[in-house]
């Protein structure tokens, strides 16, 4: 599928890459014309061909277009964007869609490596909505100073590995220079290499792994279409997935592939398509005829599959007759003294981004010095046009593909797909839309390598040591600081990294909630006494604030309700419980007198009197 638009990387599904061949960045940016950089292109298309032959794209295909001086310059002016004066470098540049499928977007990064390891010096950038996502997949082995501010457009690959530069006010051309002639001193740690390399091995195995044969009852002219092009699978499932009560109006009468002659094949598609058509709900029109069998019927989901892909493609089909129909009007309506070869939306465009960078000089319209002007711009924009794929209106949408496909396949070609069923190869089972818990667990492990259960195990058991060294610590302003075996407070305010694990976070989580305070039992080593971290004196001159605040509440509780306090006398014992429950570990008269370590105690849930310490209890 060709790339037909020129894509903005703020979009969800849209990767980018920059590719810079050594005489980019070593000579006179002037001097790379775009014959240069269309060699370069056959020989990347005859390296990448042999994984990219039989792969089945999701959406768009990899297609690499030149970009010289001369059209960067004509891409700002179009589009308003472009790099700055002194960042522009001829390259090569490549966007792709993938929508639904990621995999297509590691299978570029997967092309991407293999072209550095082939051509040496190439550089290359590779970047998605999110930014440089190749460091967010090993973020946990990333140095401190790593961040997205620190690395935006400052990542590269050379040689199959990720190079890092920091320095935001170098200019491009002297970057790729460095890279070039001292590539270690930017290259990240062998941990970060291993990630990403990790998440392309799969590739190109992969790229069979992820093919998904089955059997579908379709229109003779449909089977036949595909046996031409395999790939146009996805945009007829695409089509039917993303399409609403409106566009599918036209697969009432199915004009472009009637239902009466059909014949059982293989379809051969990605899994993710698979799936997509699946969970469609949609069953074709119920007046059309399509005459599916029952739904025990084996043949059932074979024949439902084929009613599927058959409305995808008949509503491709007629976009295609209603694109080329305005087509037609808008060319219709572009006056002869303009002569432009390209549509009249394009050129609209280009004119009001001149008009808003003040090409025009604020002239009145119809004025003999702006058609001057404006003729010189005209001219301009079709000299340049042939060289920008944005401005380029000879490339084909998918629609326009399947309408041509349509037409070029003749009654004829259909004969050789009356095969007898029997003589097809089976389907390939669908179990795997179908995970149970332990195949989840177990696809998150691989995918994400979490760190050994032991080490979790151990987290946990410590729980209860770390919660007693807290209790045993005194605190000064800054709040409590606990360090592990011989670290100190600087080791820690030196190392910026603050790691999260998941699991850890899980487990310890799960303890604190099951964990009972100490009432006599000896979950702890010392006495509750020793674990709020205060000596006898201490806890004697705690002991004089608690009985007076208990003589004080109990003495407002007598006279605000005394036959309140008659029927439940049990509530009067319990009112300091309730005062520091009611606090919330906020700010209170209960908790200023007593303190921090016992309001503490009291997001651990005190559910009755036998849990509270016995120095609480009346």
């Amino acid at each position: 599928m060709a790339n037909t638009e020129m894509y903005n990387t703020k979009s969800d599904d849209v990767i980018e890459c920059f590719l810079y061949p050594q005489f980019c960045f070593t000579s006179n940016p002037e001097q790379v014309t775009e014959e240069l950089l269309l060699n370069e292109i056959v020989k990347y298309n005859e390296k990448t061909e042999i994984f990219t032959k039989n792969y089945i794209w999701h959406r768009d295909s990899i297609q690499f277009y030149p970009r010289t001086k001369r059209t960067l310059l004509l891409e700002k002016i179009f589009k308003g964007t472009g790099e700055a004066g002194d960042q522009i470098i001829p390259h090569i540049h490549a966007t792709l869609r993938f929508d639904e499928d990621v995999g297509d977007e590691w299978f570029i990064v997967f092309l991407i490596y293999n072209l550095t390891k082939a051509f040496g010096g190439l550089i290359a950038r590779i970047s998605d909505s999110d930014g440089e996502f190749l460091l967010i997949e090993a973020a946990n082995f990333l140095p401190p100073w790593a961040n997205p501010e620190t690395c935006q457009m400052r990542v590269f690959v050379l040689n199959e590995s990720i190079h890092v530069i920091l320095d935001k006010h170098k200019p491009l051309i002297d970057i790729l220079n460095s890279l070039c002639h001292r590539p270690n001193a930017y290259k990240l740690s062998e941990e970060v290499q291993s990630i990403i390399r990790k998440r392309i091995s799969v590739y190109p195995e992969e790229i069979k792994e992820r093919v998904h044969k089955a059997k579908a009852y379709l229109p003779e002219k449909a089977a036949a279409m595909f046996q031409h092009e395999a790939g146009l699978i996805a945009p007829a499932i695409r089509m039917l997935f993303h399409s609403d009560p409106f566009e599918r109006k036209v697969c009432r009468g199915m004009k472009y592939f009637p239902p009466e002659q059909r014949v059982m094949v293989n379809v051969k598609m990605t899994k993710c398509l698979y799936a997509m058509v699946v969970h469609c709900r949609y069953t074709g029109d119920p007046m059309t005829g399509w005459n599916l069998p029952p739904v025990n019927s084996p043949t059932y989901n074979a024949h439902l599959l084929g009613v599927k892909i058959a409305c995808g493609l008949e509503m491709l089909v007629a976009r295609a007759h209603e694109e080329l129909r305005k087509r037609k009007n808008d060319e219709n309506n572009i006056s002869n003294n303009e002569g432009l070869p390209m549509n009249n939306k394009k050129l609209n465009s280009y004119i009001s981004q001149l008009e808003l960078c003040g090409y025009f000089k604020g002239l009145l319209k119809d004025s003999q010095e702006r058609e001057k002007l404006l003729k010189l711009a005209k001219d301009y924009f079709v000299r340049n046009s042939s060289s920008s794929e944005l401005i380029n209106s000879s490339l084909e949408t998918e629609a326009d593909r399947a309408l041509k496909l349509w037409k070029n396949v003749q009654t004829n070609d259909v004969e050789i797909q009356a095969q007898e069923e029997s003589t097809l190869s089976p389907a390939d089972s669908d179990s795997w839309l179908i995970i149970d818990e332990i195949q989840l667990d177990k696809l998150l492990g691989e995918r994400w390598d979490d760190r050994s259960s032991k080490g979790h195990k151990q987290s946990s058991q410590n729980l209860r040591g770390k919660v007693q060294d807290f209790l045993s610590e005194k605190t000064d302003v800054e709040g409590v600081q606990l360090f592990g075996d011989g670290e100190t407070k600087s080791d820690v305010e030196d190392n910026g990294r603050i790691e999260f694990d998941t699991d850890v976070f899980d487990s310890t989580l799960q303890d604190i909630l099951d964990l009972v305070v100490p009432g006599g039992d000896g979950e702890f080593d010392d006495s509750s006494e020793g674990s709020l971290g205060g000596d006898g004196e201490d806890t004697g001159e705690m002991d004089k604030y608690i009985n007076l605040l208990d003589a004080e509440l109990r003495t407002k509780q007598v006279m605000g309700d005394q036959s309140t306090m008659l029927k439940s006398p049990d509530k009067v014992e319990l009112n300091l419980m309730e005062s520091l429950s009611r606090e919330a570990g906020g700010s209170g008269p209960t908790g200023n007198i007593i303190g921090g370590p016992i309001q503490k105690l009291m997001h651990l849930k005190l559910q009755s009197p036998s849990t509270v310490p016995p120095d609480l209890q009346s």
